[in-house]
């Protein structure tokens, strides 16, 4: 669908016209796994395989072999936003056997946005545009007893009406299990720290964050997880606060509420979903209601070999 727009924040996309915050690619922002989205996007001690390349890196060394996972929303404003992943235990290339405690990730990210009509001051047509965001990214992840270490590389490219800008981001992660009796896990994330992407003469720093959160198991099936997250630039606070209940074997039912979001501006920062396992498969879907926008669907596949 074409869509007639004149604002130029507006024709940079979803991203820029609704966070209208100090930092650009806040592509970079959206959730990529419908499980995080649920759950209010609480995820920094939960994160975990495959999926944990885009919010906690340390989180990659708890796949215990090859995982592949990918996702699809339907974004705002007729966009949609994907994610696909990797991430695999590393063996040695001598001896073929499993590195002690190694995981390697890559991730791809994409947003892109439906063709744009241009209108000239007359409101005649002048012609229209397509443009998209993506990152590429690479993780390492290793546990050390109970603590496991994380780091990432993004290569991050948006192209708009022609014009492309490129830029490299890094993320840190660690979580740990803070004993085997008490089902806690905590997590630290700091994500996004680069020089920011240049358009022409403007650069825009990156949503540099820094993100601590815990996880805890009340009883095998429920799960509670509580996350706080900084943006630096933007100077924004989020808490965000998730549940988990395994009704069935196989079966699992979310809910979420995450504080300062677009949602927010309407009284509304709740999420919910619903998850399946068998086979060695998980599917997963979210709902996100975004007030007048519209609400945001998103469904997360991951597979484990």
């Amino acid at each position: 669908m074409k869509k007639s727009l004149i604002i130029l924040p507006v024709l940079l996309g979803f991203n820029c016209a609704v966070y209208a915050l100090e930092s650009g690619a806040s592509f970079l922002k959206i959730d990529t796994a419908a499980r995080a989205v649920s759950m209010g996007a609480a995820y920094t001690a939960l994160a975990s395989g495959v999926e944990a390349i885009s919010y906690n890196p340390s989180g990659l060394a708890m796949a215990k072999g090859l995982e592949v996972g990918f996702s699809h929303t339907n974004w705002l404003m007729d966009s949609t936003h994907d994610f696909i992943g990797v991430a695999m235990p590393i063996k040695s290339i001598g001896t073929g056997n499993y590195l002690g405690g190694w995981v390697a990730g890559l991730g791809i990210t994409r947003l892109s946005n439906s063709s744009i009509e241009i209108r000239n001051a007359d409101r005649s047509a002048g012609g229209s545009f397509t443009s998209y965001e993506e990152a590429v990214s690479l993780g390492l992840g290793r546990t050390i007893g109970r603590s496991r270490f994380g780091l990432g590389i993004k290569y991050l490219e948006s192209y708009i009406a022609g014009e492309k800008a490129r830029g490299a981001a890094v993320d840190i992660g660690f979580n740990r299990t803070l004993n085997t009796r008490l089902p806690i896990t905590i997590g630290l994330a700091v994500q996004n720290l680069g020089s920011g992407l240049k358009y022409m003469s403007q650069r825009d720093p990156l949503p540099l964050s820094f993100a601590a959160g815990f996880s805890f198991s009340i009883v095998p099936g429920i799960n509670l997880a509580l996350d706080s997250k900084r943006f630096v630039y933007d100077k924004q606070t989020t808490i965000s606060f998730g549940t988990e209940y395994v009704v069935l074997s196989g079966l699992a039912l979310r809910s979420g509420y995450l504080t300062n979001t677009v949602s927010s501006l309407k009284g509304k920062g709740f999420s919910a979903g619903v998850g399946f396992s068998f086979w060695t498969t998980n599917l997963d879907y979210s709902v996100t209601p975004y007030g007048e926008l519209g609400n945001t669907q998103k469904i997360t596949l991951k597979k484990s070999f």
